[in-house]
């Protein structure tokens, strides 16, 4: 049996083109894609020179520092020029973070809070100090001395020193800080409270009401800083208070009581010792 084969008519394309003559799909997209990224470039330079240009130029320059709190402590005029010499940037770019904590630098000065004000004011908003107290640097050779806001609710009637190692400062405020309460409850305000190299603390304490003369010692080892005060406080409380102006030096370096010295001539026992006690430093 003889096969037949099937012919069939040639085909092509109606227009007559080579199809390899047609251009690539990709090809027919280029000039569009390379035209969409010219534009979104262009938008993008022109964007970061406008902005530059408004942070580098005059535009938007800060013409006022206006003072809202009432002042008592700090001098209004000091806020204020405080507040200029720290302004760096203008009204968009100025870092206000930066500028309040210049500010909290200031004595007296314990918070300060900074808000722009359209278009071209910056008010400052105030918290005053409590009290201040003074720290003093003991480190051999080296002499600094610089001044501590304390917050509000610590209001003193005295300036205390404060004395540490620069690397124990830290530690001497919250120190400081956490015997406050114990001592305001016992009408006791702090003179100085310093630490040694060694880790060994002293106290100095004036007696409110007493003659400003009037100031004992306490000594108070290395450890549980803030349970000796504590003590101490109840107990002058109770039972010294009524001879605050005969005492010399508390010596709380006792696991159990403490010993007080009274002043030449007040009485007949210059070393009274309170509770069974040992020394323990």
């Amino acid at each position: 049996m003889n096969s037949i084969t099937p012919v069939f008519p040639e085909l092509r394309p109606s227009s007559g083109l080579d199809p390899a003559a047609l251009p690539e799909p990709s090809d027919q997209h280029r000039p569009r894609r390379t035209l969409r990224l010219t534009i979104v470039l262009t938008v993008i330079l022109v964007t970061a020179l406008a902005i530059d240009q408004i942070l580098r130029s005059g535009y938007f320059t800060i013409e006022r520092v206006q003072v809202d709190s009432a002042l008592q402590r700090v001098h209004r005029g000091l806020v204020e020029r405080a507040t200029w010499r720290n302004i760096n940037g203008n009204y968009l770019s100025v870092d206000l973070r930066a500028v309040e904590s210049a500010l909290e630098e200031v004595p007296g000065v314990y918070q300060a809070v900074i808000r722009r004000i359209w278009p071209d004011t910056l008010a400052v908003s105030i918290t005053e100090t409590g009290a201040m107290a003074r720290f003093v640097e003991i480190t051999e050779g080296v002499t600094s001395d610089e001044y501590i806001n304390l917050p509000p609710s610590s209001p003193l009637q005295t300036v205390p020193v404060l004395r540490a190692q620069a690397s124990d400062r830290q530690w001497l405020v919250n120190v400081f800080m956490q015997i406050l309460p114990a001592l305001r409850d016992a009408q006791l305000q702090p003179l100085s409270l310093s630490v040694t190299p060694a880790g060994r603390w002293d106290l100095e304490l004036q007696p409110a009401g007493a003659t400003p003369n009037t100031h004992f010692a306490l000594l108070l080892g290395r450890d549980e800083i803030t349970n000796k005060v504590s003590r101490f406080a109840s107990s002058y409380a109770i039972a010294l208070h009524p001879r605050k102006e005969m005492i010399s030096q508390v010596d709380m370096r006792y696991t159990n009581g403490f010993a007080v010295r009274w002043r030449d001539g007040a009485t007949a026992s210059q070393v009274q010792l309170a509770g069974l006690s040992r020394n323990t430093d």
